[in-house]
Order: C-alpha cells, then structure tokens, then sequence
C-alpha cells in the first residue's frame, strides 16, 4: 500500500514537471492581448452582469451576462455602456475599430470623413440588437422611466457654391429695425433624438443647445437656440404628454443652467437683457412656480461695483434649492491692441527674487488666472446675493449638502513664497455666509481643515502639533479628539524629515454625533462634543491587522451601525473582508464582527445591485487575476463568471512569497521575492532587485506582463527565469543612500544565502527615486553584476536649486523634507549633498549601468541623467543611457515602453544570463540612424 502510494506521488511528480515543461516562457509579443476588466455593473435587479474585456492594444470585446449563466450576449468595442432603470435594456456607445481609426489619422482624414461611433441598443429580455449609425453621445436619466436621447453627428457642410454673376439692381430702402438680431457667431442648435426604449418611438429635436433629464426621467429640460432666434429659452417637456411648459423664451444665450432634481428649481444664466451690446452681459435669474426672478447682474444689489456675472467658473444649487453659488469677475477694460510687429515682439520672462510665484509656476497657472473667477451666493428665497470670494480672499469652502451658515476661507497669500521649497501654511477665517463677514479661525496653519457633512463642526488635523481636533459651530470651542487615543493617528512608519501624514477618517455617523478616525490599525469613534471617551470599534492592534472601511454604497452619506471593513494582516500580509456591527449605545461589549472572506490574497467589493442582494467581488494574488465573482452581502458561495486571460496557462508564471531578514542596521525588514513557476531548488538563478520605498504590502498584487513605463515587468522576468526580488526600505534622515545600502544589500545577501541565486548574477532596477538609488548604490558596491536606472539624481547639489518643471516649484523641498530626506537646506549640511551624490564618487564604479532619463522630463531635470553618464563616460566606465523625445518622467507612448522593455531585457540577458550584446551596447545607433537602426540585433553564432 505504502509502496503504491509512493509510485504514485513520484508519477505526480514526473507529471507536474511535465506540465511546467510544456510551458513557455512569455517575450514582448504578449503584451496586446493581455486583458483587464473594465467597467464592471450589475442591473438594478440584480440578474445582470456587464463587463468588459479590455485588451492593451486592441478592440474590447462587452459581455452581458445572466446572474444565472443561461444567456450571455457579446458585442464589440462598447465604451459607455448603461443599464435601463427596468434593467430590460443596456444601451451603448460602439466605437470605431482601432485599426480604422489608427487608418484615418496616418491617412491624415478630416475630423468630418472620420469613422464615428455608433449607439447600440441590447433588448435583454429578446437578445435583440438594435444598432443606430454615427451617434455622437446619449443620455440616459439617473432613475431612467424607459426614454433616452441621443445626439446624432451632423450631417458634413456641404462644400460653398461657386458665386454667380447678378445684374446690378438698384435696392430698396431698409425699413429701421430697433430689435437685436442674431449675431453671425450666435449659432442654432443641434439635433437631438429623443427615444422610447420599450416601444421605439423617437421624437426628433432641433434647434438644441443643451438636453438633461430630471432625476426621474420624466421630464426633460431643454434649452433651445434657434435660427431665427424666436424661440430661444428654456422649455420644460413632461414625456408622459410631450407637452412643454416655457420657462424663459428670448434672443440671446443660455450658456448655464441647474437645477433641482424634480425640476421644481431652475436657476439659468442669460445676456437675453444685455443682447444688443457688443458685449453682452449675463443676467442670473431663478425659476418656480411659473415664474422668473432676477437674481443678479451687473450693478444689481450685492454685486460689487464694477463687477459681471462670470461666463465661467461656479454656477450650483444647494442639494434644498435654496442656495445658488455663481462666479463673478470685476468687469474687463478692454486693452489697447499691440501694433507691434509680430517679428519684432521680445519674448522674455523676467525673474524677480520678490515674486511671491516662481516665473515656471506663475506661466503654468497662466490660463487659470485669466479665467479666475469669483464665487457669489445667493439666497433665492429672499434675493439676497453676498459676494463671498475677492482677489484678497480667494478660496472659500462650503458645504453644499445642507444650508449651513458658515464657510472657510484659506488665504495662501502671505506664505507663497515659502511654498516654493515646501512650506504649506495658511491663514484660515470663519466666513459668515448671510453677510460675508469674516472672522479669524487659526493663523499660519500647516494642516487642513473640513466641515462635518452637516457643518456642525470644524475638523481641524494639525501636522504640526500631530493633533486631530473638532471646533463646535458657532462658538468655535475646539476638543482634541487625538488626544483621547493612545496610539498616534499619524502614520508612526513615516521617515521623512517633516510632519507625518494622518493616517485619515472613516467618516462621520448620523447627525454628525460621531466622527470615525484611523490609527495605523484600528477605527476609532470619537465623540466631537467631547462629552464621551472614544473607543476603539475594531481590535487590530492586538493581532497586526489593519482595519479600513469599505463604502459598499457609494451614495451613503453617513456611516451605520453596521459597516464592511479590509482587514489585512501586517505580519503575513493574508486579508480579508469583515462586517461590524455596534449598537446605538457605543457599547464595547455589544460589538460583534463576521468575517466574511479571508486568506492570502486581496479581496476587492466591486458592487452591488440597488433592488437585489446581488454583489460584485474580486480576489487576486500574484498568480490568480481579480476575474469578477458573483455572490451575496454576506459573500456567500461567490461564483467566477470572467476569465480575463485564458491564455496565461500557457505560460510559465511565476509565485510570490513574503520573505524576511534584518537590515545591515539591524532593523527587522520584509519584502517580496517573485521565482518562476518552474522553479528548481536545484538550480542557480539570476536574481534582479527592484525597489522604490515599501512595497511588500503589493504581495498578492496580480502583476499582468505589459510593455513598461520604466521599470521591469515583474510577471516577464519571472517567466524569463530571473528571481525577482522587492525589498522594503526604511530610511534615516540624512542618509538616503546609506540606507538603501543597509535594505537592499542585507536583503539580496539573505536570498543569496538560500543558495539557489548565483552571487555573481544579481542586478538591480529602480525608477526615479529608485533609479537614484541604483546609482548610488553601484558607488558604494560591486556586489551586482548590472544596474538599470530610470530618471535618477545624480548631483544633489545641481538638482537642489533647480525647477519640478511639471509644477513649476523649486526643488529645494524635495531634498529637505520629502522623499531625499537630507533633513535641511545645500548650506545647512553641504557633506550630505555631497555623500549623496552619485556623481562625485563615480569613480569607484565597477557596475555597468544602463539608463533612461527623457528629454521633457518634469520631475527629474534631464541633465541628471547627462551628468551621470559624462561621469561614466570620462572614467572609461561602461554606460548607456536612453532619452525618448518628447517623453515625461515616465513614458507614454506604448511603442517608447515596448522599446524601452526590449532594450532593458537586452540589457540584463547579456549580463546576468550571458547572452551576446546586442547591436545597440556594443557599436551604439549613429544619430543619421536615428528612427532607421534600432540596434536590437544579436551578433550570428560563431561571430565575434
């Protein structure tokens, strides 16, 4: 019996073997069909899934299926996709195929000869399709009652008819016409279809500036611009009776409108009073019960003198209808024209050391400053309208969901220029909204303040003081709620040289009695009257385990006595889903928690239908994609209903385990090591390291094989037959590189001890802060064999005081008190800058280096990169470095990433398996190559 039992585990043996055998190791040709899930939805009933199977590059391929599995219907390349509030129909926006529209832009086709999208209506009860050509965008109402409407492309312009010759006739006198008349850029309307999805029916529309259905999708609210101007305004069409009801009727414009959701509100924007002006100024006015009230203009009561109403910015109802928020502008003066020859206009930015704005950030903010706006309220009951924004005061926040009296307003200005090397402060006032009034709140604050959803409180998190306080509204006595938990509510691994980020806020219970706050790993409820003790909800500390809310419904605005919690284990890394239930009292005895799902992997709520105990889930790990699973509340018995990648058992995968070690420093550390699905204790593996900061939280993250922005694909290098290793790092102020050295190295030597990684094949690759460390790294050691480097600094002392192009700020603050971690300024600690850059001790360089630094880099100035490979290159040290035109930080174009991808994989083969060097290491591309050579050729067996 035993003897039998052993055969047979050695045939299993032999078999699975076999099975990794059989598979193959996946190249860059997989990438484009390798598919995501995208827009995943379940129907108001519950009985229907829709997803679809998005490839990289590629056509998507829509499935709506039955919660039963019995029907399942397919169409292709559905982008915006809805159910009907019946859930009898979905209805779709079909786009063009790919290859058409990729055919017509490198055919240079006009915009109008274009292929279009189509609209595509799915009958679920019948499965019959019906396809409507060349529909530009639908819509259909949030509680839709069985009508959509679509807007069809306009037809092509015909081309202009050649003029013909007319005799000369005398003309008749023109009769004096006082009435505006159209102007020439005062357009008609588009064509809207209107369409009843049970029966058919369409209802044709012209003359249409703007369409939007009331909540309930019984009434639609139309604004009408028509060819001759006499039927312009606002109508209100009830879809029962196709009867319309005039809201506002007059030439002119009608650029904003809102409403509430029954319609019974309506406030619009108009020049209908200004229209004969050669600038036409907007008038506000608001709609109900039958009638329109001016609200505001210009030189009206509460609009400053000298003021409009803006054609931008704001223009919003409180949720009760009572309040409108719009935007005002002082009046333009209009500018004398610049007679000055194009030719001769001098292009310059003057830099000056009293600019509270660097000049790169003033021009990045150049278009939001002329076209800034100013937010007004107005109380529509009374008329009253209090200009609340001003040049002085710029941002005033306001809670929308109730009629609150009060706003913040935060005044930047007097601390701009410290922002520029990273110093957030403000000062805050209390702004009474019924007056404008403002009232000192807190002065010089570095922290953020929020109203409670009913604006009873003040929320009021201090980074300096690493204190959470509430401020009581109107008399704004403040209770610090952080100073009741014993456990810090900011996050205790931080290691920057500043203030510790808040770990955040779970929400806030009904009525605003409690607020729901984070420690690293427990949810607490904290009273903000300061009456009652706060107490912990979860018991998390204890065990390691992390505990984070889950909103399973996206429009609950306060947290229940029952809540769904993420739970993830520090230690192992395993999660799952739990639910919590406490009573009213707060009781802590009376807590009751269920789990719901839990082992090693990342479970994901994806959604739940509203009439129907119907939910979408996901569970994923390094191996398994997060496919789509159906199941209960309660998450009981889930069912798989996609399979995103059919194809990966084709391919040798790779595993993902935790592994753990000490730090040269003797800090306890985890990380990811990722071998290949064939893996052979028996065997000596190349190994890369690849690191940014922490990331062994990622482990049962799925890692699909795409074309990289910068980094290597975990996925593919593991199928290559690389060991993938991903270390933790932690960091002491003021030794960034030192730092990586004790992580990564002490982690490297703990996986090399295991004796299956060759020592003298392992690399190392990182990306930005990553890439920094890399080539600090080979500076230091000589125990890799190769490293990679995207974006790396180089010279702590050139990139100090140099420009983050994509913000325009110095980045004096990234050194000090960010991710560089120096801890102070160039001329408070100039040994650090200088044992921090790579460049000053290149020459103790025995690691080859490849890498990318692109020339529209705005994180990274590019020349970072230049600076590293000079150094390299004066000190005979071996060098690459690529540079992808018109690139960012990180790349964009998918054919730059697949290129990128070759060139890397290139790059370690050589020196970590021993393959031939490719063309473009040992002889370069010449730049009369550029675009022709690409260098990627091997040299022929048996050449040189």
């Amino acid at each position: 019996m035993r003897r039998t039992r052993l055969i047979s585990l050695a045939l299993f043996g032999c078999l699975a073997v076999l099975a990794f055998s059989q598979k193959k190791p996946m190249d860059h040709s997989v990438y484009d069909g390798w598919r995501t899930i995208a827009s995943p939805a379940l129907s108001n009933d519950g009985n229907w899934v829709s997803y679809a199977y998005q490839p990289q590059e590629g056509d998507r391929i829509n499935e709506v299926k039955s919660a039963d599995g019995g029907k399942v219907y397919t169409f292709d390349r559905g982008s915006v996709f809805r159910f009907s509030g019946d859930s009898k129909f979905i209805v779709a926006t079909v786009v063009p195929k790919l290859a058409d529209t990729k055919k017509a832009t490198r055919d240079k086709v006009k915009p109008e000869d274009r292929p279009k999208n189509n609209l595509l209506i799915l009958n679920l009860q019948t499965g019959q399709k019906t396809e409507i050509e060349k529909v530009a965008s639908f819509t259909m109402a949030e509680e839709d009652a069985g009508w959509l409407f679509y807007r069809p492309e306009p037809p092509k312009p015909e081309p202009p008819k050649p003029a013909e010759a007319k005799p000369a006739e005398s003309k008749p006198e023109e009769k004096k016409d006082d009435k505006p008349k159209k102007k020439s850029d005062h357009r008609p309307g588009d064509t809207y279809i209107l369409r009843n999805l049970a029966t058919g029916l369409e209802i044709k529309l012209d003359e249409i500036a703007a369409l939007r259905f009331n909540k309930a999708g019984t009434q639609l609210l139309i604004t009408r611009s028509t060819k001759d101007g006499a039927n312009d305004g606002i109508y209100i069409r009830d879809l029962a009776t196709s009867q319309e009801t005039e809201v506002v009727r007059g030439l002119g414009r009608y650029p904003k409108l809102v409403t509430t959701d029954n319609l019974s509100g309506i406030c619009y924007a108009t020049d209908k009073d200004d229209y004969a002006a050669k600038t036409p100024g907007l008038s506000v006015y608001s709609w109900s019960k039958g009638k329109s009230f001016l609200v505001a203009k210009e030189g009206s009561d509460g609009m400053p003198k000298g003021w409009i109403v803006a054609s931008a910015g704001s223009f919003s109802l409180s949720d009760s209808g009572k309040r409108l928020t719009f935007g005002t502008i002082p009046k333009p003066v209009e500018e004398k024209k610049d007679e000055t020859p194009e030719d001769e206009k001098v292009n310059v930015d003057v830099w000056n050391w009293q600019d509270k704005m660097l000049q790169p950030q003033q021009l990045l903010q150049v278009a939001a400053e002329r076209s800034r706006t100013y937010d007004a309220l107005a109380f529509l009951e009374t008329g009253k309208v209090v200009q609340l924004e001003a040049p002085d005061l710029r941002q005033i926040a306001t809670p929308s969901k109730y009629d609150i009296e009060y706003g913040i307003a935060s005044d930047l200005n007097p601390y701009q220029r410290e922002q520029s090397w990273g110093i957030s402060r403000a000062d805050h006032y209390l702004v009474h909204l019924n007056t404008g009034q403002r009232q000192n709140l807190i002065a010089g604050f570095e922290g953020n303040l929020l109203f409670s959803p009913t604006g009873r409180y003040i929320l009021i998190s201090n980074d300096v003081a690493k204190d959470v306080s509430v401020a009581r509204l109107p008399d704004l006595k403040q209770v610090s709620i952080s100073a009741g938990i014993p456990q810090s509510v900011f996050d205790e691994l931080d290691d920057h040289p500043d203030f510790p980020p808040l770990y955040g806020f779970a929400g806030w219970t009904k009525d605003d009695k409690q607020v729901l706050i984070y420690d690293r790993y427990d949810i607490w409820a904290c009273d903000p009257s300061g009456k009652n003790k706060p107490v912990r909800l979860t018991s998390g500390r204890d065990s390691h385990r992390i505990h984070r809310m889950v909103r399973t419904d996206p429009d609950q605005e306060f947290i229940g006595d029952t809540f769904m919690c993420s739970v993830t284990d520090d230690d192992t890394k395993a999660s799952g889903l739990y639910r919590f239930q406490r009573p009213l009292n707060n009781s802590a005895t009376a807590r009751t928690e269920t789990q719901l799902c839990w082992g090693d992997k990342r479970f994901t709520w994806a959604g739940k239908a509203k009439n129907a105990d119907r939910v979408l889930m996901t569970e994923s790990t390094f191996v398994e994609y997060p496919n789509l699973m159906l199941t209960n509340s309660n998450l009981e018995n889930p069912k798989v209903i996609t399979d995103a990648n059919p194809q990966q058992k084709d391919y040798n995968w790779g595993k993902a385990e935790l592994v753990s070690w000490r730090s040269n420093d003797g800090v306890e550390l985890q990380g990811i090591l990722v071998k290949p699905e064939d893996f052979d204790y028996g065997k000596k593996y190349p190994m890369i390291a690849y690191f940014y900061e922490r990331d062994s939280d990622t482990l049962h993250q799925y890692r699909a094989p795409a074309p990289s922005a910068s980094t290597i694909n975990v996925a593919m290098y593991a199928s290559q037959g690389y060991l993938v290793f991903i270390p933790d790092i932690p960091y002491k102020i003021g030794y960034p590189g030192e730092s990586a050295i004790s992580a990564i190295t002490a982690g490297c030597n703990s996986i090399i001890a295991r004796g299956y990684v060759d020592p003298k094949r392992v690399g190392i690759q990182g990306q930005s802060w990553g890439g920094y460390q890399v080539a600090y790294m080979i500076t230091e050691t000589d125990m890799f064999a190769a490293g990679c480097a995207g974006a790396p600094v180089s010279n702590m002392f050139s990139a100090y005081n140099g420009i983050r192009w994509g913000s325009g700020l110095t980045r004096q603050f990234q050194y000090e008190k960010t991710q560089s971690r120096i801890g102070g300024t160039m001329w408070e600690n100039p040994m650090r800058y200088f044992e921090n850059s790579p460049v000053f001790h290149a020459d103790k360089i025995k690691t080859p280096l490849l890498m990318m630094h692109n020339d529209k880099d705005g994180s990274v100035p590019w020349w970072q990169g230049i600076e590293m490979f000079n150094a390299m290159r004066r000190l005979d040290k071996p060098a690459w470095m690529c540079v992808y035109n018109e690139e960012d930080h990180n790349l964009i174009q998918r054919k730059n990433r697949k290129d990128w991808s070759v060139r890397m994989q290139q790059f370690f083969d050589h020196y970590l398996k021993g393959a031939p060097m490719p063309k473009w290491m040992s002889d370069g591309v010449p730049a009369v190559n550029k675009g022709k050579d690409y260098g990627f050729e091997l040299p022929k067996k048996g050449g040189g």
